[in-house]
Parts: structure tokens; sequence; C-alpha cells
């Protein structure tokens, strides 16, 4: 008998409200039975997606994420952040840290559970970190650091750890996942020691399971596989010697945690490391490195590289949890730019525009790519957007602020992965996308207010506010002073095209007004005007047909003006290419590329044409 699946689930917070919307494809909002009246400062899901916790100044409130019903209410203020455990049974807040003078410092690292709102113990944590407690999977410890010293406790017993690993210097740890837990532990180069990385069996602190050496490392960073069983370390200086890099050296190491094998991960293309990601069912990675535009490259678990995704402006790379889909992209400075790849085929799906976007994640059901805008990141265009991995956009939400958004987590196995990747469900409406709608209007050149609403060869409009006043005082042509009875000014054997002024020239190019331009020269003859005769045919004489020195004049102009164009463009060409986030007006003028080209090529025809005719 078939069963109806369950809809995946998102929340979100802004300024002050907490929403939950059922995901695609029904995307449909679901009403809170008690709405916050307060700046809401955390929203957070529990791994196993049981509850949905938030906080606000005066309190903590946690939902069944399912029925959206009061589970608990923590009369707790300050909390500035909330976490759960692995299994959803405990609740993590932190506040920040005061101290009363002449009195014991107040815990600000809280430990309740979930279901009771019971507070089971705390830490003291100055300083912020969303992994300041960590737990093993089994929730039977959980960890934290302490000067010189990784303890673990017992969540029934917060005050004194049931283990303890010492070891000098230690700055940063991380417990794996996985049904045996490990813990990567790294300490940072002292006078002449070098760092090290080790790694421990939880419980087994005798001696590591696996060590690294690292020459230059002052700090690390570790992504472990979903079974815990290989661990990546990315570490990173705070200064690159070679003055190459102004945000340090990097590298990438592979350890196993059975201690039988690590090594550095050979990358071919020199530059800072921007993400890595493992295929949460597969032993094979990706790495995003190289300076930009960066190349990206996918690894087996003996790292070799088995598959090059080419160079492209991209720092940012996630499998969607079925390892069939992946999203490479480009975020930040760049242009949001996110490439689908289908990993069974090693073929690009198709490419989306996530501009703007400062979270990218995939949904439980591996379906579906999320990207937020939020604030204060950019404080415009704050909004919600979702892919299907065929590229379709099927759902947007617009808002003033947004802070944060989340996918309520559910287990892949309610999500059987298809032997190939299906098309948009039917009874999904297809958004359009009002970033590429924005982004794909011509911006054109600036205009001033006056000049707007004309074409552009109208001769007659003023060009600037200073065109507009001579025009206004005068009476005369926009770029032309005419004084009532005066005999236009005209240099004795000069070219007509030399001695015009620049508003005759602008009418010699319009043919239209070669009409107009012929009557006023018979009226001036008429009034006593003896202007030479050859003055009077030239301002008749459209550019086109003009010839001799002057006509090759006038084109040589032109080409150079637009030979300054082209080399502007190729300019800002060049800038795109190495991953700099351009403006809509110069995006729009680079396309205007082979353009200009044309333009050159026939005006370079008709400067041939006017030298064979001297």
């Amino acid at each position: 008998m078939a069963t109806t699946r369950e809809p995946t689930q998102f929340a979100f917070r802004s300024q002050k409200d907490v929403g939950v919307c059922n995901a695609p494809p029904t995307s449909s909002a679901v009403e809170l039975a008690v709405k916050p009246t307060e700046e809401v400062r955390s929203l957070k899901y529990s791994p196993d997606g049981q509850y949905l916790a938030w906080s606000v100044s005066s309190e903590i409130r946690i939902v069944d994420a399912q029925t959206l019903a009061a589970v608990a209410v923590i009369n707790h203020s300050g909390a500035v952040d909330v976490q759960f455990s692995p299994k959803g049974t405990y609740l993590i807040t932190w506040e920040r840290f005061s101290k009363v003078e002449d009195a014991e410092p107040i815990p600000n690292l809280k430990v309740w559970d979930s279901a009771s709102g019971e507070l089971k113990g705390g830490f003291i944590q100055k300083s912020y970190s969303t992994n300041a407690l960590q737990w093993t999977d089994d929730e039977k410890y959980c960890v934290k650091l302490f000067a010189g010293e990784v303890r673990f406790y017992t969540p029934d017993a917060l005050k004194k750890a049931a283990l303890t690993l010492k070891l000098d210097g230690i700055t940063e740890f991380s417990v794996s996942p996985g049904l045996s837990p490990s813990i990567a532990v790294f300490v940072p180069e002292r006078k002449s020691k070098m760092a090290l990385v080790h790694m421990y069996t939880v419980g087994n602190f005798a001696r590591p399971a696996a060590n690294k050496t690292l020459a230059k490392a002052d700090k690390v960073e570790f992504y472990w596989h979903s079974l815990g069983t290989n661990l990546l370390v990315l570490t990173q200086t705070d200064v690159d010697k070679t003055g190459r890099n102004y945000y340090g050296e990097s590298n990438l190491l592979f350890m196993a945690a059975a201690g039988n094998f690590d090594c550095r991960v050979i990358l071919d293309r020199e530059g800072p490391i921007h993400d890595v990601a493992w295929n949460p069912v597969e032993k094979e990675f990706v790495v995003v490195y190289g300076y930009m535009p960066a190349k990206t490259a996918l690894f087996n678990h003996r790292v070799e590289m088995v598959f090059d995704f080419g160079i492209a402006p991209r720092n940012f790379v996630r499998f969607n949890p079925h390892g069939r889909v992946l999203s490479i992209a480009g975020f930040g400075n760049l242009s949001g730019q996110i490439d689908l790849w289908d990993r069974k085929k090693l073929k690009k799906i198709c490419t989306v525009d996530g501009h703007g976007a400062s979270f990218c994640e995939w949904g439980p059901d591996g379906r579906y790519l999320m990207a937020a805008t939020l604030s204060p990141r950019l404080r415009v265009d704050n909004g919600i957007r979702i892919w299907h991995y065929s590229g379709a956009l099927v759902y947007r939400q617009e808002m003033d602020v947004l802070y944060q958004v989340d996918w309520r987590p559910a287990p892949v196995s309610r999500f059987p992965q298809r032997s190939a990747l299906s098309p948009v469900p039917d009874g999904i409406a297809v958004a359009a996308d009002a970033t590429a709608q924005k982004n794909s209007k011509p911006a054109g050149a600036y205009r001033p207010p006056h000049a707007r609403n004309r074409g552009v060869d109208d001769t007659s409009a003023p060009r600037s506010l200073s065109d507009m006043a001579e025009r206004k005082a005068f009476g005369g042509a926009v770029g032309q002073r005419v004084v009532p009875g005066a005999t236009p000014k005209v240099t004795p054997g000069a070219s007509p095209d030399m001695t015009a002024s620049s508003g005759e020239k602008k009418k010699r190019r319009n043919r239209k007004k070669n009409k107009d331009d012929t009557e006023n020269a018979g009226n001036k003859k008429s009034n006593g005007d003896t202007a030479d005769a050859s003055y009077q045919a030239a301002t008749a004489a459209p550019v086109a047909e003009s010839g001799g020195l002057s006509g090759e004049i006038d084109v040589l102009k032109k080409i150079k003006q637009l030979k300054k164009k082209l080399g502007q463009i190729e300019n800002l060409a060049k800038r795109r290419d190495q991953g700099e986030l351009l403006e809509d007006n110069q995006l729009t003028k680079i396309e205007t590329k082979p353009q200009i080209e044309s333009e050159i090529a026939a005006l370079g025809g008709r400067l041939s044409s006017l030298s064979s005719q001297q």
C-alpha cells in the first residue's frame, strides 16, 4: 500500500517574526499557535527534525516541528543562540558573558532538557562559538575544550568530567560522527616545534590512532566524512610569507581514522582553498581551490583526482543528501552563479542565478536547492528562492528583512533515490526569477532627465544644461549662438567642415534637418547675409555625402572613439573573468562588443572609400 510522503519543511526568522513553510511540491505556509512579540534572536531545528526552538529576550520556546504544538517554554532571558544535541534530547543556549566583581562567574553556556525545560547544568564560555559544546552521535558524551585538555561529560553529570584528554597547547578539536566516535585535536606551532594534529578513539587516550605534523598551520578546520572514518584537515596560516596571498597560505590534509593512511592533498593550482565537501554516500570529496577563477576537482578515497569540473569564479560546493547532484557556486563578492552537476554521469545539468545569496543548502529530499539573501550581509533584496535540480525556480518569497532560514532535517531513507533524475513534479508552478529579469534589462548609457524620451539622433534636443541655457538666451540651435542680423563667421580658404560651428556639424549629420537648413540659409541671404556660397552648400550637405579631408577626419574621430570603447569593454571582460563582481550596466556594456567591432569594420571600409576618391 502506497503511503503519502510527508512534505519537507523550512523555517525562517525576521526581526520580530518566525515563519514555517511546507517546501515544494506543497509550498504552503503553516500557522504558528503563538507568534513571538519580541525580537527573535535565534532559530534552530533539532538534528533529527523533531523539535523547532527559537529565543527572544525573555524566553526560549520549543515546539514540535511536525504539529507546531508547544513542547516547553523556558523562562530564561538573555539567550542569543540555541543549539540541539544530535538526537534533540538536550537544548544548548549561549548568552553574553558578564562577571560581577567579587562574585563567582555565572555559567553562560547552559544545557536544558528539551522535553521538560529543566536545566541540566552549565559552563563558562566567554567567546561565542556554535560548536563550543560538541556531542557524540549517541549523546553519551558532551565535549568541551579547556586550557590544555578536552573534557568529556555525561549529560546527567555536568559538574565532573567522565573522561579527560590532556595535551598542552590544544586550541581546536572536533568529535567525529558515527557509531565509534573519534576526536581530532590541533596544537599550533610553538617556538621550534611544528604544529600537530592528533586523532584518538574516544575512551582510549593512551596513544593517538593517527598523527600528522604540519609545517605551516596557525589554525585548522575539520571536515569529517558522514561515517566518521576519514577526515580532511584544512590548514591556514595568518600570513603568506611568499607575499602572494593577503589572507595567508592554505593546505589540505587527508587522514584515516584507523591511522593506516594519511597524506597531503596535492592541488595543481596555486592559491587559497575556498571550500571542501564530502560526498555523504561515497568516500570521495570535492575541493574548490586556486586564485580566481578557481578550479573545482573531485578526488577519491586514495586522494587521486577523478574528475575536473573546470575553471570558473566559484568558492562554494555542496552535495545533495543522496550524493547524486552537486552544486558549485560563487557567492560573496562573486556573481552568485550556481552550477548543478549530475555526479553519476559527471555532466552539468544547468546553471541558475543565486545573485546575492548568503545561504545555500539542499533540502533533505535531495531534489530542491534553497538560496537566501540575508541581513546584515545584504540589507536589500532579502528573500528565499528554491530551485528543482532541473534548474526550474519553483518557489520565491521576498522579504524586507530576513535574518535566518533553515531546512527541517529528515533522514535520507525517507526519500528513496531515483535511478534517473526526474523532471519538475506535476502541479508545481514554475516561478519567474525576478533577479534574472532585473539583471537581463539593459541599463544603457546615462542620460540627464531633460534629454530622456528623445531619439538618440535628435540633435535638436539640448545635450547639457549649458546648451539649454545658450538656446534660451540666443534662440539658436544647440551648441550655436545665433545673433540676429549677424553674418556667420567663415575663415577664407578653409574647408566648410573646419569653419562650421559644432551646431552646424550636428545639423549636417542629421538628414532630416537638411531641408530646414537650406531654407534658413536662403532666408539669411535675402536679409543681407553675405556668407560665402561654399558655406551655405556645406550646411545643406549631409555628412554621409561629404568627402575630402573633412570626411576622413570625421570618420577617424568616430573610429578612435569606438576603439576607446572597445578597450574599456575588454578591460571589463578581463575583470569579470577574474571573478570580480560587475554592475548590471557593465555586463550590458560587455555584450555590445560585437556591435562595436562591426561598426569599426564598416567605418574602416568607408575610410578606404574616401581615400580612393581623393
